[in-house]
């Protein structure tokens, strides 16, 4: 998992450590985590442009979360942006791939993301996609959500979280353009433990498929979605 620091990994973490379905979390990070979980293995890991020291653990993943990122108004300016969001990316991706040939990738894009878009970001995360398709295939799953609301706080104020107040009361109506850091996670859990999720995932993709996993959860006796037998415990 990469991100786990972050508004959308951090619900990544929490969600994944309640699913029994789950057997192992490593999270690659630069810090220590928040949360402490017996399944949960916290990686320290500083130059996030060379993931092949990490392939032994990358060899035996089920499926790699990747919610690393930042906003671009976040941003010091294209150049880091572009670091993050598809070069520390890529470096982790082009290590799982040469790792196993049958990890899958989980990436949180954004809604917008397109090549011939007028606003860099949009570009950027959209050559990404791009590059982890050329890598992954099938095995790709992208999600686009619009705005994330932090379901679970955020370490560092934003000034879209003022913006967007006001239209939280009606988020159901507005479910093309808003969604919540849990249902992304969610989300992104229902792909890598076997379910079935569109790629790319729009934002009413994402809530559906939240739903989904939610409901897969609560019930871990039941088949994994997609298959007639459940799945061996997974490993993210």
């Amino acid at each position: 998992m990469l991100g786990a620091t972050g508004v959308v990994g951090d619900a990544l973490v929490r969600e994944a450590v309640r699913d029994p379905r789950i057997d192992s979390i490593a999270a690659v990070a630069r810090r220590p985590l928040a949360h402490t979980d017996p399944r949960l293995q916290t990686i320290r890991h500083i130059d996030f442009t060379d993931f092949r020291p990490l392939e032994t653990v990358l060899a035996g993943t089920d499926a790699v979360l990747c919610a690393l990122g930042l906003s671009w108004y976040q941003a010091a300016g294209e150049a880091q942006y572009r670091l993050i969001t598809h070069d520390y990316v890529l470096a982790c991706a082009r290590a799982a791939a040469a790792a196993s040939g049958a990890v899958r990738f989980c990436f949180v894009s954004g809604h917008g993301a397109a090549l011939q878009a007028s606003q860099a970001w949009a570009r950027i995360k959209a050559e990404t996609e791009q590059d982890l398709e050329a890598l992954f295939g099938s095995r790709l799953h992208v999600f686009r959500p619009g705005y994330i609301h932090p379901a679970f706080g955020r370490e560092t104020p934003y000034w879209g979280d003022t913006l967007m107040r006001p239209f939280m009361p009606f988020r159901s109506a507005m479910s093309r353009w808003i969604t919540d850091s849990q249902e992304v996670a969610r989300a992104v859990l229902q792909a890598a433990t076997g379910g079935h999720v569109p790629s790319p995932a729009s934002n009413r993709d994402i809530i559906a498929a939240a739903a989904a996993y939610a409901a897969a959860r609560s019930s871990p006796s039941a088949p994994a979605p997609g298959s007639t037998d459940r799945r061996p415990p997974q490993r993210h």
